[in-house]
């Protein structure tokens, strides 16, 4: 039987198009495209914040995942594809059926249709709590749904992000410079919890972790994050292949309340939530809120030991890791 060959590396001189380019990580992605000369279609929705996206070499194209039929004029073209759009943090009433589902399916479709020469989808661990946390069940459709489209593709599973997570637990300086940081969206219920706990390590000395101060995760910055999904773009580590990246090392909630006690120059005690907390939490809101159940699950997966992802898979990419100490020291010399 003949073998076939692997197809091509991408092209480089045919636009990148982010989908999701209005969020945290999809604002990082085109800033590091725009950065490198890539000329880049930064899809975002008409009525999004998107002042931030205005670089060289990027062109914003207003289409939305929950309208299928405004995808097909966005992707045409593009040569790459790198989707990091979520319905985590929900704008407008989206969900994740017709974001995470409906929506990044009539994506592959478009790219299927259009020829897109790679798909690189941001997803996340696989875990046994998969069928509990919304968006973990969205994404594991979603990545057997782009292997049986045909097309070359790449799936990014990334371990927890340093600055949402941090931000999160209470340290404001996490997202200081953030163009977009997921903390800040318009989501009453992330505000109202963000009104709870935002700044509190700053204030109080006060960090509120899921779990206990013993858990241990990968956490990786955005910005390598960013890296990751550019790299994958083209590398043929990437090509067809399911990667798990996390960050350099694997400290526990104790370890980086340390570190942030070394740069904030006062101590940070740390407070943890049973995972039973969360799941009650998952349970009450569920009738009312899938996104707000999904936010308590993403906590209560959190809070569960598990072993943490490795740095293997960005070093195979190439891609150099920012440990916490000093993701932490840029962080606090960045101006207030």
């Amino acid at each position: 039987m003949k073998t076939r060959s692997p197809p091509p590396p991408p092209s480089a001189h045919r636009p990148v198009l982010v989908v999701g380019a209005s969020g945290q990580l999809g604002t990082r992605i085109v800033q590091q495209l725009s950065a490198a000369r890539q000329p880049t279609r930064a899809l975002a929705r008409a009525s999004s914040r998107q002042q931030h996206l205005r670089l060289p070499r990027v062109d914003i194209v207003h289409a939305d995942l929950a309208e299928p039929a405004s995808l097909d004029a966005a992707v045409q073209g593009a040569g790459t594809v790198i989707a990091s759009a979520s319905a985590l943090a929900p704008l407008a009433g989206s969900r994740f059926a017709t974001v995470d589902d409906a929506g990044l399916a009539a994506l592959i479709a478009a790219c299927v249709k259009h020829r897109v020469e790679r798909f690189v989808l941001v997803s996340v661990p696989a875990t046994p709590f998969d069928a509990k946390v919304p968006l973990f069940a969205h994404k594991r459709r979603t990545e057997q749904r782009l292997a049986g489209s045909g097309l070359p593709h790449a799936v990014l599973r990334f371990a927890p992000f340093m600055d949402t997570w941090f931000a999160l637990a209470g340290l404001a300086l996490a997202t200081r410079g953030d163009a977009a940081p997921l903390t800040a969206r318009p989501w009453p219920f992330l505000q109202r919890f963000m009104g709870v706990v935002g700044g509190l390590a700053e204030s109080r000395g006060l960090l509120i972790v899921p779990g206990g101060g013993d858990r241990r995760h990968a956490f990786i910055a955005v910005d390598d994050v960013a890296r990751c999904c550019i790299a994958a773009t083209r590398h043929p580590a990437a090509l067809n292949a399911t990667l798990s990246v996390g960050g350099p090392e694997a400290p526990s909630w104790h370890e980086v309340a340390d570190q942030m006690a070394a740069v904030l120059k006062r101590p940070v005690q740390v407070v943890g939530t049973p995972a039973a907390v969360f799941a009650l939490q998952r349970l009450l809101m569920r009738p009312f809120s899938e996104a707000a159940a999904n936010f308590m699950a993403l906590n209560g997966f959190a809070a569960q030991p598990r072993p943490p992802e490795s740095p293997d898979a960005a070093a195979s990419l190439g891609v150099p890791l920012t440990r916490v100490a000093d993701f932490l020291r840029a962080q606090a010399a960045r101006p207030a």
